[in-house]
């Protein structure tokens, strides 16, 4: 009876060293990975908008998706930095704006540094201004510093096809920028103006956070290469370059891990089965961009 006990007692004993031994490992494990820290990497693909992706395949970038990323990043101690991939041509101003807001947010919390591929351009730039550093391939195309504006006239068209459009408005400009109709001078220097003092906003704050040549302003392009000299990007480099200089400014060791954080898929992803591609802005113009300002570079538009 009593070596039933005692056989009783041991296996209990071994159990709760078990159970012990397990939450303290689990333990050690997880405070040296808060004490070491890892890299976040993110990834935004596609043009900045405020509508998600679409059916047939174009991504967003837009600011609710952005703020996902913000939140969980800035929430997790064991994040010391962050580099975040970008592969855009920019987009719409107003989304874009808040973006930049939300990457200012992340700054102030996080080491952050920007890494492009290939295009990091209009919108596209304006939401990496407040990271710590911006790194870009030698053969990403960068720049595009301004603002557009994107009008259609089909009243050639409407005539061809016999259609006539009425319109019934209250004032002089309440149809401005309508496709039914040429836009009149005084329409044009109106929007022109608001054009104008959107790029100024974008060029204050290229200002605010960088030291540039004031050739940029013209709203040209440049590679890589050639980004570097004007300040508009401080590093060419790879991603790896990107990771390593992320570990240095947030003082972390070189062996510190790097974790890619993801959104959960939509249901229509997971319907798909597959990650939605980009859809060319040369071959398509969202609807989302006519009538409006846009931080976006349109090389065929």
């Amino acid at each position: 009876m009593r070596k039933k006990t005692l056989i009783v007692v041991l296996s209990i004993v071994i159990i709760v060293a078990i159970i012990v031994g397990t939450l303290l490992w689990n333990f050690v494990q997880q405070f040296e990975r808060i004490m070491v820290g890892y890299v976040a990497i993110v990834k935004l693909s596609g043009t900045i908008s405020y509508s998600g992706t679409d059916i047939f395949g174009g991504a967003t970038i837009t600011p609710s998706n952005f703020k996902y990323y913000v939140d969980k990043v800035i929430s997790d101690p064991a994040a010391k930095a962050v580099v975040i991939v970008i592969n855009s041509p920019g987009g719409s101003a107003a989304a874009s704006e808040e973006i930049y807001q939300l990457m200012k947010k992340l700054t102030e919390n996080k080491v952050v540094i920007v890494y492009t591929p290939e295009t990091l351009a209009s919108g596209g730039y304006y939401i990496s201004l407040p990271a710590h550093r911006i790194i870009a391939s030698p053969h990403a195309l960068v720049g595009s510093i301004g603002s557009i504006m994107v009008l259609y006239n089909i009243n050639g068209l409407l005539n061809k096809l016999g259609i006539n459009v009425t319109i019934i408005k209250s004032g002089e400009f309440k149809d401005i920028g309508s496709a039914s109709r040429m836009l009149t001078k005084e329409e044009i220097e109106i929007l022109g103006s608001i054009v104008n003092k959107s790029a100024q906003i974008f060029i204050d704050r290229v200002i605010t956070h960088r030291t540039v040549n004031d050739e940029v302003f013209t709203a040209k392009i440049y590679m890589g290469i050639d980004a570097k000299d004007v300040g508009l990007i401080d590093n060419i480099g790879t991603l790896d370059d990107a990771v390593e200089i992320a570990k240095k400014l947030a003082g972390m060791p070189y062996y510190a891990p790097t974790i890619e954080i993801e959104k959960p898929k939509s249901l229509l992803e997971l319907l798909l089965g597959r990650d939605v591609q980009i859809i060319n802005i040369g071959d398509v113009m969202p609807t989302d961009f006519i009538n409006k300002v846009l931080y976006l570079w349109m090389p065929g538009g």
